[in-house]
């Protein structure tokens, strides 16, 4: 072992041979500039071992620790016998892969920690390391240069290939405030400072992490503030498309706040009728979500909203009678879709199902990955059911029996003209969806 310590030493004296590993977003190893390739599957339980062990930085950590960490989920007869094995064939594996002949985890009285022999840099600790630099700093200008640069460190998710790993749950979770935490400072930094181009690329990169954070709305300010309406209005879309297509969840209040913030910004440009007009024809795939000519009209969530509102407005003097209908995909035995592939396989189709079936004077959008709302115009409540046989029999001819189809409907002409306000609304597709 003292040959080991002598030629390890040895090595690590030269600075550009450290072992640089990278946990965030992605994992690797380089060792002397060149990318090192520890085995074949990166969930392997020596590289697990090490992975937590270089996390800890200099604290150390306790054996009962490590072993519950790395084996929590495994019924062993002897935990600790596996834990020593694992240790020896970590080694050896590291040696192998071509890394200095080193002991990598050392006991030092009752903590297990790193071998200090070779230089080790890790992003994760290096990040951390900014952050807490960014909180202590006294000025603004130094607390923007540490939170800076640990944002530019951030790549992602800690240890993405094991993120259902218990101890990698807990670690990334404290990993994500850290960010969330220099996110927002940063931009809100650049926003003082209206250096709106680095505060749109700083949420941009941001949202692109988390997308559930609501960024995109700090992206948008960005793109008002630069006078860029239409880009704006094109990521609002695309924003709650995404609330609708991957998360299965409406926009938020926020995003909703901001599309009223938005409308007044895009109302405010003095303009020709004319040029409005050619401006709306050249941009009509922006504004009729890219709808076909022959079929039903799809739109946002929002713009839902409002269609409801102005139909409406005109039941009375036109006489026509309005239903909602709220329809929802379930599997072959009348339950939710668990599994996400195919949660986004069958909305697709449902969405394309719905633009065929039905009429061009309707007007449709999702609320969920496997739930749409319709407006339909001119018909009854017969007629309605008629609608959903058409549906249904469209779905069937697409899936066969793998896929079902339920609705609900409610007539807007039983609710008074006082009570068909956007609250009103959400209260009545919340009771349809709970039936």
């Amino acid at each position: 072992m003292a040959e080991k310590k002598k030629k390890a030493a040895g090595i690590a004296g030269k600075k550009s041979e450290e072992i640089y590993v990278r946990m965030l977003g992605v994992f690797s190893v380089e060792y002397n500039g060149q990318e090192v390739a520890l085995g074949r599957n990166n969930s392997a339980k020596f590289i697990q071992l090490l992975q937590v062990m270089w996390l800890q930085g200099d604290k150390g950590i306790t054996k009962e620790r490590l072993i519950n960490y790395l084996y929590e989920r495994d019924n062993l007869s002897n935990a600790n016998n596996s834990f020593n094995n694992l240790v020896y064939q970590m080694r050896k594996q590291m040696v192998s892969a071509g890394l200095p002949d080193a002991d990598y985890v050392l006991k030092r009285d009752k903590l297990f920690v790193t071998d200090k022999s070779i230089p080790l840099k890790v992003d994760a600790i290096e990040f951390r390391t900014l952050c807490e630099k960014a909180e202590a700093a006294k000025s603004d200008e130094d607390k923007y240069k540490y939170y800076r640069a640990a944002f530019d460190l951030y790549a992602g998710e800690l240890l993405p290939d094991i993120a259902n790993e218990l101890w990698v749950i807990t670690e990334s979770i404290s990993y994500r405030k850290l960010y969330e935490s220099c996110v927002n400072w940063v931009g809100q930094y650049l926003r003082e400072k209206k250096e709106y181009d680095e505060m749109y690329e700083i949420y941009r990169r941001g949202a692109e992490i988390y997308k559930d954070k609501d960024w995109q709305i700090d992206q948008i300010d960005a793109l008002l503030e630069k006078g860029e309406y239409k880009e704006a209005y094109v990521l609002y879309k695309d924003t709650v498309h995404m609330y609708a297509d991957e998360m299965g969840l409406p926009p938020s209040e926020k995003l909703m706040d901001c599309f009223r913030k938005m409308s007044s910004k895009l109302t405010s440009l003095p303009s020709e009728i004319g040029k409005i007009h050619e401006d709306l024809k050249y941009n009509q795939s922006i504004y009729n979500d890219g709808n076909a000519d022959g079929g039903a009209y799809y739109c946002t969530y929002p713009s839902f909203v409002d269609a409801y509102h102005i139909l409406s407005r005109n039941m009375e003097r036109s006489g026509q009678s309005i239903f909602m209908m709220l329809c929802s995909l379930v599997d072959y035995e009348g339950k939710q879709f668990r599994d996400a592939r195919k949660i986004k396989t069958y909305s697709a189709m449902f969405q394309e199902a719905l633009q065929t079936v039905l009429r061009k004077g309707d007007t449709f959008c999702r609320y969920s990955q496997t739930q749409f709302l319709i407006l339909l115009v001119g018909t009854n409540q017969e007629g309605c059911e008629v609608v959903y046989q058409r549906i249904a029999a469209e779905v069937k001819r697409r899936e066969g029996t793998r896929v079902g189809v339920r609705y609900n409907i409610v007539s807007i002409a039983d609710l008074s003209e006082t009570q068909r306000t956007e609250n009103d609304f959400s209260r009545k597709w919340k009771e349809i969806t709970e039936d």
